[in-house]
């Protein structure tokens, strides 16, 4: 058997489109084998600082090599991490050596992925990665990155090699997105919008509310956005309001809402001065918003409305006093799974 030369090199990479890994190589801790990718400090556990992860030769049908990598959260909100792999090089036609290489990785004991290098590259060349865990601030995961050489190969990978790029990243939105979305009003926290309740007398009380988040590096002007639920209502955002980059603000009807909570005290909040649509109707409704020049940024659905994902999905019903809420922060695969119950809602953080 020939020499096989397998290397992981560090990447940075950026992702356009709708998501964009949160990421790049802002600095470097000396001396270290920690490197920084926006808020996520990675431990390659490799020295010197930039050599490859695996650098292996002379790999035999049978041989396998396994790496530790640790993520640390550094930030103030959870993320959710991914990561990539490119194949930038290697020597050999077909079969290439990607295909005779398994790659596995584990968090901890859960195996998070497992398949040939070849499709690792192609599954993770899409624009969300990899998805692998939600890590909360402060906190630190251990990984494992394995490549195994089946021992059922043959000789068709002599002489063969495969050089491919590692990056992680965070998974998160390119725009403001609707971040919590409170429709499920207890007696504790007001009163909900007429339709909801039976008590006509207190027709204009309503203490529905959302949160939107910025992701961005940027602040962002909110002044003449609009939000629509499902009967085509528009609530327009008439203040000449600053959502702060990677900070949150709460929307209501009115500040009457305000006094049922603790918002945390670095959130702005917005007034609309109306209801959200004709009202956010418990059993299902869609929030769609829409910046000043009435382009969509974002949108999402409930309950029997299932148009606020691509594909149509189900974010199951809340129970009452209970939000919707994105597992992580400005978490955005336009899929129903970024969202889940938050039993106690935590508007403006």
């Amino acid at each position: 058997m020939k020499k096989h030369l397998i290397r992981i090199l560090l990447m940075i990479a950026v992702v356009g489109g709708i998501f964009y890994f949160n990421g790049g190589l802002n600095a470097l801790l000396n001396p270290s084998t920690v490197r920084a990718f926006g808020d996520l400090l990675v431990d390659f556990h490799v020295l010197p600082v930039g050599a490859p992860i695996f650098q292996v030769n002379n790999m035999k049908p049978g041989d396998s090599d396994s790496k530790p990598v640790d993520v640390l959260n550094n930030g103030s909100i959870p993320y959710q991490i991914a990561v990539k792999g490119v194949r930038t090089g290697g020597t050999g036609s077909n079969p290439v050596l990607d295909t005779g290489l398994k790659i596995t990785i584990k968090q901890g004991t859960t195996k998070k992925y497992e398949k040939t290098l070849g499709d690792f590259f192609t599954e993770s060349g899409q624009p969300n990665g990899i998805l692998l865990d939600i890590v909360n601030p402060s906190q630190d995961l251990p990984y494992n990155f394995q490549v195994d050489f089946p021992s059922t190969s043959g000789n068709g990978y002599q002489g063969k090699s495969v050089i491919f790029d590692l990056t992680f990243g965070t998974v998160i939105g390119k725009s403001v997105v609707i971040n919590e979305v409170y429709y499920q009003v207890d007696s504790k926290h007001g009163l909900e919008s007429p339709k909801e309740r039976n008590d006509k007398t207190k027709a204009g009380i309503n203490n529905e509310w959302l949160e939107l988040y910025n992701p961005t590096d940027h602040d962002i002007n909110l002044k003449n956005w609009t939000l629509t639920d499902s009967s085509g209502l528009v609530s327009k955002i008439n203040a000449n309001k600053i959502i702060k980059s990677e900070s949150f603000i709460v929307v209501s009807k009115d500040a009457s809402t305000w006094k049922y909570w603790n918002i945390h005290p670095k959130s702005d909040k917005i007034e609309l001065g109306n209801q959200l649509g004709n009202g956010l109707d418990n059993n299902g409704d869609k929030i769609i918003l829409k910046d000043s020049s009435g382009t969509e940024i974002d949108r999402m659905s409930w309950g029997a409305d299932t148009s606020g994902f691509t594909p149509a999905a189900a974010n199951p019903r809340v129970a009452i006093g209970s939000s919707t809420e994105r597992k992580a922060p400005g978490m955005d695969t336009d899929a129903a799974s970024d969202w889940m119950q938050r039993d106690i809602p935590t508007l403006g953080k």
